[in-house]
């Protein structure tokens, strides 16, 4: 994994553990935390590169992949802006629908010939939304679909959504309303460039499932592995041991494939659509096949509401929902194996 300061990674793995409960609880990150997390460089990760980026959404997934997203889609508006140490907030889907981005776009801009917009529309699961310094929006143009960057402003109104999966990470309702804003895709070309904002999340998602996974085998290590039972340990079990087996081999692959596709990256400055593709997917199996093993060892405790891996195994199924939905990426990798194969 890419290096980051030692104060970060210490923040990661002990400040944020320590809030994440609250967090779900309340659905929604004190605002002296953000601060903290302002203050401390999450939000100014650009210059440690795409791995230092990711390596701070997997550290932080072990006990709160909603804070790990905050911080992800941070990272990937900063890398699309340029701009640093702001909260940015992705709006692209519309109420009418999610995956089917082109037809349901009504968000309409009116645009000068400096690029300066008036925006009108509403958009649904903004990420960041309830924190946001910055919104990048997606709307519709006399040209075509558009990306635009607006500061937050009273034109921008904000309404939380209560969901089960990633509680905290400020997703929200996004209407704006006569709001001001600025082109910064080339004109007509925003679909393509929101796409591309997307495949920083798929890929992404492979690492706030890494987190996941090491958060929930870590979970039940200390809570289950040494429990007798008929006076042998629990972790001296075949069965056991093929389990963690099973996630460990699973943590390696998919932290070797991101690496490479990290690399690929550093080297030509853009991601593979299928790298994210793949990404995502194999995030999706491996987070909720790491978090159901961890309940499983814990038995009936594993059940228990309020409890890290209950929390864990609610914030993995959205990994087969957001940034596209799993079906249809297994479309997109499925064509482009028919095509190699054929």
């Amino acid at each position: 994994m890419q290096e980051l300061p030692k104060e970060i990674e210490d923040f990661l793995l002990n400040d944020v553990p320590k809030i994440a409960k609250e967090v779900d609880e309340k659905n929604e990150v004190p605002k002296a935390f953000i601060n903290n997390m302002k203050e401390i460089g999450l939000f100014n990760l650009r210059k440690y590169g795409l791995g230092g980026l990711y390596k701070a959404v997997r550290l932080a997934s072990r006990s709160s992949p909603a804070i790990a997203h905050i911080i992800m889609i941070s990272g990937s508006g900063s890398l699309k802006s340029g701009i640093d140490n702001s909260i940015f907030s992705v709006t692209i889907t519309e109420p009418g629908g999610g995956t089917d981005i082109k037809a349901n776009l009504k968000t309409v801009a009116e645009e000068d010939s400096e690029g300066n917009a008036i925006i009108n529309g509403e958009k649904i699961f903004g990420s960041n939304a309830l924190y946001a310094d910055h919104f990048i929006i997606l709307a519709q143009s006399s040209q075509g679909p558009t990306l635009y960057l607006a500061e937050k402003q009273e034109n921008i109104k904000i309404k939380p959504m209560e969901l089960i999966s990633f509680r905290g990470a400020g997703i929200s309702n996004v209407i704006y309303q006569g709001t001001k804003a600025k082109r910064i895709s080339k004109p007509g070309k925003g679909l393509r460039e929101a796409l591309e904002l997307i495949n920083y999340g798929r890929l992404g998602y492979g690492s706030i499932a890494l987190g996941i996974a090491e958060g929930a085998l870590s979970e039940a290590g200390k809570n289950a592995l040494s429990k007798k039972i008929f006076d042998k340990e629990l972790s001296e079990y075949q069965s056991v041991k093929w389990m963690y087996a099973e996630v460990e081999i699973k943590i390696k692959l998919l932290e070797s494939f991101i690496d490479n596709a990290v690399h690929k990256y550093d080297s030509n400055g853009s991601l593979d659509p299928l790298d994210s593709a793949i990404s995502k997917v194999s995030a999706g199996e491996l987070a909720q096949r790491a978090t159901w093993i961890g309940v499983q060892l814990l038995g009936g405790r594993g059940l228990s509401y309020g409890t890290l891996l209950e929390r864990l195994s609610r914030d993995s199924r959205v990994l087969d929902i957001g940034e596209g939905a799993r079906e249809v990426l297994l479309d997109f990798i499925g064509d482009n194996a028919t095509k190699k194969y054929k």
